[in-house]
């Protein structure tokens, strides 16, 4: 080791070798949590039954109070200032009374209004245009809406949007991918807006008509401190017991990772975060009749991204704690915090060079919503992590030298 770099040293003074340098970015993933669990709504067995679990949602998600929440989300982002954050469940709420509006009924029912929410505007107000959209896809997107009884003859009708975001601080320059120059070759065959959702995602048979629960993966390229970059936020499918969500977990994660490794060109570093639903711990998925020309087990998301040369950022930081992400009781309420399994990730498809300050964010008391009655901001922690990377070493005058 000492012969190699005295080596170094000798080519630095005869100007052959610049020395190495380093570059770093900061990141960061935030699920923002929608607001309640759709289990309920999801396998509801009648039309009345589902209207009821529908209400009970819309409540549940009022009483999260999200226009709350979303600011206590904005301000761990400004807290953390990272060059770019990946955000999934990024909702958007939205009430229209079919009859004439009546105070106190229909959209304004006390229980219900406050569930009606646009999470993204509401982040972007209260980051004060310290962040900008760079870039975004829309998953479910329940247009014009879905129609729901409040004890009224006439419904009302509710729409549901779920995003996930990319946001690039205001110093940072960053152009979204487009992925869709490259459906000739069966990639990206599902473009929204300037994401595209996967291929494969779960139906759910509901008393009012099957529910696509659709999942998306979108990136950015951006160049920060003078290295480029390729950033990609995603939400895969969640795991649900007794349904084919695992194995269509599994085809996304491997999906997104065919993709990034034919597009991405080799002078960027790829780095992936979201919330993977999968954790390190998880044994691999069993597969459910009716997905031919697979294997049984799959291999988890978080399995496949170690396969395939992915470095997990938060195993590479000091101390290597359990960094549990998820999950908050539904409704916020819980006094302790009860993760209890790491399922937000930051991967990197080269190892970094070094890991600083990786860290939760929003898993202490001081991080609840005010006043009193703090909940939550999130049902997930948040994940921040400063990544170096080493710059190449520029040799002159010897070909073929490592570069």
């Amino acid at each position: 080791m000492k012969r190699s770099l005295g080596l170094v040293l000798i080519l630095a003074l005869l100007g052959l070798v610049q020395p190495v340098a380093a570059a770093d970015i900061k990141v960061m993933t935030q699920n923002q949590y929608l607001g309640a669990d759709l289990t309920p709504l999801l396998t509801a067995p009648t039309r009345a039954a589902f209207n009821e679990a529908a209400v009970a949602a819309l409540q549940q998600v009022a009483a999260n109070r999200p226009a709350d929440r979303v600011k206590v989300l904005a301000a761990e982002i400004l807290w953390e200032m990272p060059a770019l954050v990946g955000l999934q469940e990024v909702f958007l709420f939205e009430c229209t009374d079919l009859a004439p509006p009546v105070r106190g009924q229909g959209c304004d029912d006390p229980t219900i209004r406050g569930a009606f929410v646009d999470h993204l505007q509401g982040t972007l107000k209260a980051l004060h245009r310290m962040y900008d959209v760079a870039a975004i896809v829309t998953n479910i997107n329940l247009t014009p809406g879905i129609p729901v009884y409040m004890d009224e003859v006439i419904p009302i009708l509710v729409r549901v949007v779920d995003r996930d975001v990319i946001l690039a601080r205001f110093d940072v320059d960053s152009t979204p991918v487009d992925f869709t120059v490259y459906q000739p070759f069966g990639i990206c065959t599902k473009p929204s807006d300037q994401g595209c959702n996967y291929r494969v995602l779960l139906n759910v048979d509901t008393p009012v008509g099957t529910l696509s629960v659709e999942r998306g993966f979108v990136a950015v390229d951006a160049a920060v401190h003078g290295k480029a970059y390729r950033f990609v936020t995603t939400h895969l499918e969640e795991k649900h017991p007794g349904t084919q969500a695992g194995p269509i977990q599994a085809l996304q994660a491997e999906e997104l990772i065919q993709v990034l490794h034919s597009t991405t060109p080799k002078h960027r570093s790829l780095i992936v975060v979201g919330d993977t639903n999968s954790s390190p711990i998880d044994p691999e998925i069993p597969t459910f009749l009716g997905i031919p020309g697979f294997p049984a087990p799959l291999p988890t998301p978080y399995m496949q991204f170690v396969a395939a040369g992915y470095s997990d950022a938060w195993m590479l930081g000091e101390g290597n704690v359990s960094g549990f992400t998820c999950c908050q009781q539904a409704d916020l309420s819980n006094r302790k915090s009860e993760l209890y399994e790491r399922v937000d990730m930051l991967f990197s498809r080269v190892a970094p060079a070094d890991v600083d300050d990786a860290q939760l964010v929003g898993v202490t008391q001081l991080a609840k919503t005010p006043p009193f009655r703090g909940l939550w901001p999130s049902d997930h922690a948040a994940v921040a992590a400063e990544l170096e990377f080493r710059l190449h070493v520029l040799v002159h005058g010897y070909p073929g030298w490592p570069h």
